[in-house]
């Protein structure tokens, strides 16, 4: 290894040549000297008689010795100086490419010891950030292979912003890389659907998941017109004196949301008449009692049903009441407006929500529903009549007062002859 010389070790030899200098050219003026003025005088008594030297030197040489040690002096220190501003220039060129590249300082371009221990203690801690950032890429591979593994689309945010996402989001989002993804999207909630019982993007729905984590929350995102459901779950990753991330999960829940909607529909819909049953009429009617105490409106209900129908059923069979129930739903149900509930409320009852209505007009379609009914035959020509009760809500009212309310009204229809409206 090639040995260095420290920088005093440099100044004290410098010094050291320059006072050698000194004496040289101190002993050389008085040899001169000496032959000069004392010829016959012995060299050995004569050439160290440095009080007799400087009491006999003049002024100009005695000015030439010292001005000589001086620029000898300062040519040292020049040099010295120099020495260490290019080991400096050296030593701040290796460890910028140190610290920003990991490279090694080259020790043997070092002139002096002292840099070169600061090198050899660089080399060190660049050798230690090299393996440390090793490990940190191994790991951050490692981590993202577990999340390309998953099915599910993962992400990871950090101050809103994502990033890192596995390979089942790059692949639902049709991108290569996620910067292509950034390009387009400032976030994943622009793609949010708003919808009731799905997350807002108008919220900081990442925050409220992680303060609701015991909830369930399903966000809606529509991509290449398809609409898509998922199950989206959120953890927070803390680290101390650093940003806190956030790993969110999507889980695809699209086919499983199709089929509870399917189930859904199907309890909820008579399967011979199909239109409403009993359960989505009471669904809907708590509904509607809530939007009406909310915003003080009112509205109706008409329960009605076929006169005599056990009769229609002992003489002309079930099959023939069928048919007629299922003609019966079909001709009020083209007569409804989009915004009333039509439902089977049982047997041959059959119910109508008639929303921000008062009881006036709730009469007037429930006289025009009965005439719709009796003007025109049945099947092989028979003919139906109903019976119509007439109900408006009151504030007062639980679900079971307006139930009992109108069920009167019926009531008294058919004790009053039948095919009426009683309101």
């Amino acid at each position: 290894m090639k040995k260095r010389i420290s920088i005093i070790s440099t100044f004290i030899i410098s010094m050291s040549i320059a006072m050698i200098f000194f004496v040289v050219v101190v002993l050389a003026l008085r040899f001169n000297q000496y032959f000069n003025t004392n010829e016959n005088k012995d060299l050995s008594s004569s050439i160290f008689s440095f009080s007799d030297f400087f009491s006999n030197i003049g002024n100009i040489e005695l000015f030439a010795i010292f001005g000589t040690a001086f620029l000898m002096s300062i040519l040292v220190i020049r040099y010295l100086a120099s020495n260490i501003k290019t080991n400096i220039n050296k030593f701040s060129q290796h460890f910028y490419n140190a610290a920003h590249n990991g490279e090694m300082i080259d020790e043997e371009s070092l002139s002096f010891k002292e840099f070169a221990t600061l090198a050899q203690s660089v080399n060190h801690m660049t050798r230690r950030a090299n393996e440390d950032k090793k490990r940190l890429e191994f790991n951050e591979n490692y981590l993202q292979a577990v999340l390309d593994a998953q099915k599910s689309m993962v992400i990871v945010q950090l101050n809103g912003k994502i990033e890192t996402a596995n390979l089942a989001f790059l692949n639902f989002m049709h991108v290569k890389n996620l910067q292509e993804f950034t390009n387009e999207k400032m976030c994943i909630s622009d793609l949010f659907i708003e919808e009731e019982e799905f997350l807002s993007k108008d919220i900081d729905w990442v925050t409220y998941i992680i303060k609701h984590n015991l909830m369930n929350h399903k966000v809606k995102i529509i991509k290449n017109s398809k609409e898509f459901v998922f199950s989206v779950s959120a953890k927070l990753l803390k680290f101390e004196d650093a940003n806190s991330k956030v790993v969110i999960t999507f889980n695809n829940i699209s086919q499983l949301e199709e089929h509870k909607k399917e189930i859904e529909i199907a309890s909820q819909i008579d399967p011979l008449t199909e239109i409403a049953n009993r359960m989505k009429f009471n669904i809907t009617l708590e509904h509607q009692m809530g939007m009406a105490k909310r915003y003080n409106h009112s509205f109706c209900i008409i329960l009605f049903d076929i006169d005599d129908f056990k009769l229609v059923n002992d003489t002309y069979g079930h099959q023939v009441g069928d048919n007629i129930l299922v003609e019966m739903a079909q001709r009020i149900k083209i007569s409804m407006r989009e915004s009333d509930t039509f439902a089977r409320w049982g047997g041959e009852e059959f119910v109508i929500i008639l929303p921000q209505s008062i009881t006036k007009e709730a009469v007037s379609i429930a006289e025009k529903l009965r005439a719709l009914i009796a003007d025109k035959p049945f099947e092989d020509g028979l003919n139906i009549t109903c019976s119509f009760g007439v109900c408006e809500y009151k504030k007062s009212y639980k679900l079971e007062d307006l139930i009992e309310c109108v069920d009167k009204k019926l009531y008294f229809a058919k004790s009053e002859g039948k095919n009426q409206v009683q309101f």
